[in-house]
């Protein structure tokens, strides 16, 4: 019969996978600087999947504590025939890519398209977002873009 106790270590590593959900019960205390908070928000922009891309920025999302930007990814689900756009993410009006992502008619539909950040770190309440700048649009439909987030627990 295993048996209880409390053992305290300055160091202490388990194999990984060798601690499963169903082992930590649910009255285990765990500081909130041991969790990570992980998120993918995306915006369609207001648009049904068949509209027409037009110019527009969406707040994306407002940071409660300091974090990363880990990625950023974009897409029209029809490029059309002669289209032309640009998606850039933004840490208060600033963006955050070394360049925004552009789009055109060659990069296929559904085709995602990863942004290189420049800058990655925000702080809490600083807002992300992400504009979407046309230049030609014809036959284009379906734009979204989302970022991969993870905000540090307090």
């Amino acid at each position: 019969m295993p048996g209880q106790g409390r053992a305290q270590f300055a160091a202490f590593q388990l194999p990984s996978g060798s601690v499963v959900n169903e082992d930590i019960s649910e009255l285990t205390l765990l500081d909130a600087d041991k969790l990570q908070h992980l998120y993918k928000p995306g915006t369609n922009f207001s648009l049904a999947i068949a509209s027409t891309p037009v110019a527009r920025e969406e707040i994306l999302f407002v940071a409660a504590t300091a974090g990363v930007i880990r990625a950023f990814h974009c897409l029209l689900n029809d490029s059309g025939t002669a289209t032309n756009v640009d998606f850039d993410l933004k840490i208060n009006g600033v963006s955050a890519l070394s360049a925004a992502v552009n789009y055109v008619h060659g990069d296929g539909d559904g085709t995602v398209k990863d942004g290189t950040l420049s800058t990655t770190a925000f702080v809490a309440n600083d807002i992300i977002s992400i504009s979407l700048a046309v230049t030609t649009t014809t036959g284009a439909q379906g734009p979204f873009a989302w970022a991969e987030i993870e905000e540090l627990a307090a």
